[in-house]
């Protein structure tokens, strides 16, 4: 990406008129805000706007101009981008609409704009954009009213929507949230999130990028981003809205319908240190406080504040959000004591009273963050008030010895207003003056926003390239098959006999030596349990005889019978569901869950792209729901992870090396049992010939 797209030093206007709103708003922004460089302004009949000249094209400037700006109507446009060659630019922002995101006749017409822009040797960021913010720069190229956060640092805001771009700008304003960069991307022609993004990483000025994102239309260079953010220590927060099926072509495994966008993306947020969030006010908060935190180093969070409630609120919230709150250590107690009145009690969260002195206020604060505990401090309290000429001594006092107390902790702290609020321009030079690091987002965001900054700092995102194993060009068809080929590719399975007879599944019951389960072979059957073709807990010779004619008469009419499978009764551990099918995002993915028939029931499963290593698919069970049945319960043996995650690793490798024509890999269910490891059953889903 060009680094003049947003960091222009001369702008063309396209399109400029006083009656276009957009026109009207580019230039009184650029003017307001300081922009230094020259503005030149075309329009079709060369009509001077507010008394400015103007130019009918780019030829007849005479002027040289890095970066320009459309707004002509969206037929005009790809003329306007090539014509803007003339004028030397290198770069164009395209705020006009009526483009891929109008149909087929508005996406034909986006895909002539990218073939005039790249005849001309430009770069589009757009169209459907509402420009973009570059306050280092002093650049302002947006196309609505706008009001600028105070500080200008620390957080680019990226979003593919104009509109919520300048809601979360107009957020940071109201709360002092500082900002670097707001840019549009819009319809994505021809620069993407992940490539802006990128761009955004690199520069000095930029600690945190937040997104807004509709969807993903190039994963790699996102996941380049991502991993690009993580190395520079640069946190990535990102909101992204929509959830869509994965694919209806694995409809016939269950995968298909657990593999989603959304439940995807999560898998992707997890593996590359991604910080995900599910609000506007999320985004902005959590993105502020990891711009001024940083990396958080080790312990939990300390929380101080003169309500006794506020505190048992503040606890139960850390408590549902996974946060540690531990006790004061005991030789920081003294410390503490001494700072409050007699009545006072040391624990964590600390209630001061509301008879503290402001000294002492902060004195506990200070002995708190000194503790090694801790690896955060958080002060709810009374809101910085506008009106800030009347703020009563004693309040004033508190704010200042806070502030003293949170700057001699040594660990990232902060004061956050119990409610969420705005703070206005005599509340943000008394929050300047007083150095008080302030949070007006409100008790609840601040706490979400601490959890998301913890999970971020103890993130290790992994990435794996694809395995080296040659291709697989195994096809099988049945569960007899699929279990064969999972053998042989290192997943354990269950012993199994195909049993053509009665007399064969007799004999495979003997030689299991006690109970088995008698299963029908048919490649035409995916889910046999669904047409009684399954007969669990088998004991004697006459119940297998009787076993065998039921699963085998259970397919009807039409159906191919190869016989019944007979294996070894197992009981007991705890069942996984395994699946692989292709998401139309991000490519072969796993998912993992409980399993057995409680696979679409329970909805616990997590997802991953693949390929994933034996270490990931712990951590991917460690983070299910029912993970504390791993752990072993009422006496039964806590399960082997490590061989759990290799034979879940095997089993995804064996999904890629057997090429694109597999739609769905599943094994269900998948029978842990403290070291013991075993597929019961398994499905391939093939795509069809073409």
């Amino acid at each position: 990406m060009e680094p003049v797209v947003l960091r222009p030093a001369s702008l063309v206007l396209v399109g400029a008129s006083e009656r276009s709103r957009w026109s009207r708003a580019l230039l009184a922004n650029l003017s307001r805000h300081g922009f230094a460089g020259p503005v030149h302004l075309v329009n079709r009949g060369g009509t001077a706007v507010d008394g400015r000249a103007a130019a009918r094209s780019c030829a007849e400037l005479g002027a040289q101009a890095d970066l320009g700006v459309v707004m002509v109507p969206a037929p005009a446009v790809p003329d306007a981008v090539a014509g803007l060659a003339d004028a030397g630019a290198r770069a164009a922002v395209v705020l006009t609409s009526g483009f891929a995101e109008t149909g087929p006749d508005g996406a034909a017409r986006q895909a002539e704009l990218v073939r005039a822009a790249r005849g001309a040797g430009l770069t589009v960021l757009g169209p459907n954009s509402l420009g973009f913010l570059n306050l280092h720069a002093g650049v302002v190229a947006w196309a609505t009213p706008i009001e600028l956060p105070a500080r200008r640092d620390g957080i680019a805001l990226v979003s593919q929507s104009g509109a919520t771009a300048f809601f979360l700008a107009a957020l940071a304003q109201q709360q002092d949230v500082g900002l670097s960069h707001v840019v549009a991307t819009g319809n994505e022609a021809m620069l993407d999130l992940g490539t802006v993004v990128r761009h955004l990483v690199d520069d000095p000025a930029v600690r945190v990028v937040a997104v807004f994102a509709e969807t993903v239309r190039d994963p790699a260079r996102f996941l380049d981003a991502a991993e690009a953010a993580q190395a520079a220590g640069k946190p990535l927060v990102v909101l992204k809205v929509g959830s869509s099926p994965a694919t209806a072509r694995s409809a016939l495994a269950h995968t298909g319908a657990l593999v989603g966008d959304d439940r995807v993306f999560d898998g992707v947020c997890a593996r590359h240190g991604i910080v995900r969030v599910r609000s506007l006010e999320d985004l902005l908060t959590t993105a502020d406080v990891l711009a001024r935190t940083g990396r958080l180093g080790a312990g939990g969070l300390c929380v101080v504040s003169n309500s006794g409630g506020v505190c048992e609120i503040a606890a139960d919230t850390a408590e549902a959000l996974g946060v540690p709150v531990p006790e004061i250590p005991a030789d920081t107690v003294d410390a503490v004591v001494a700072a409050l009145p007699d009545y006072g009690t040391p624990h964590n969260p600390l209630d001061l009273t509301g008879g503290v002195e402001p000294a002492g206020a902060g004195d506990a604060v200070a002995a708190l963050g000194r503790s090694g505990a801790y690896s955060a401090t958080l002060v709810p309290f009374y809101p910085v008030p506008e009106g800030t000429a009347g703020l009563a001594g004693r309040q004033d006092e508190l704010y200042r010895h806070l502030a003293r107390g949170l700057a001699e902790g040594g660990v990232p702290g902060f004061l956050v207003s119990y409610t969420a609020g705005g703070i206005g321009p005599a509340g943000r030079a008394y929050v300047r003056d007083a150095e008080l690091p302030y949070l007006s987002c409100g008790l609840d965001r601040a706490l979400r926003a601490l959890a998301c900054a913890r999970a971020w700092s103890a993130a290790t995102p992994r990435t794996r390239s694809l395995p080296g194993s040659t291709r697989v060009d195994d096809r099988p068809r049945s569960e007899r098959e699929t279990l064969a080929l999972l053998g042989r590719h290192g997943v354990p399975v269950v012993p199994q006999t195909l049993a053509t007879t009665p007399d064969e599944a007799l004999a495979a019951a003997r030689a299991s030596g006690g109970p088995v389960a008698v299963k029908l072979a048919s490649p035409d059957v995916a889910h046999k349990s669904d047409v009684g073709g399954v007969v669990l807990g088998v004991d004697g010779d006459e119940e297998v005889r009787a076993a065998f004619a039921r699963v085998t008469a259970a397919a009807g009419p039409g159906v191919r019978v190869e016989g019944a499978l007979v294996s070894p009764m197992r009981t007991g551990g705890v069942e996984l569901f395994v699946g692989c099918s292709v998401d139309p995002v991000w490519g072969p993915v796993l998912a993992l869950g409980l399993g057995g028939v409680h696979v679409e029931v329970a909805d616990d499963v997590v997802l991953r792209q693949l390929p994933v290593a034996a270490d990931e698919v712990v951590d991917m069970l460690r983070a299910l729901r029912g993970a504390a049945l791993l752990r072993g319960a009422r006496g039964a043996p806590p399960a082997d992870l490590g061989a759990v995650g290799a034979a879940v690793a095997a089993l995804g490798d064996l999904a890629l090396a057997l090429g694109p024509e597999l739609a769905a890999l599943e094994v269900n269910p998948l029978l842990v049992a403290g070291s013991r490891v075993e597929a019961l059953d398994a499905l391939a889903v093939w795509e069809p010939l073409s």
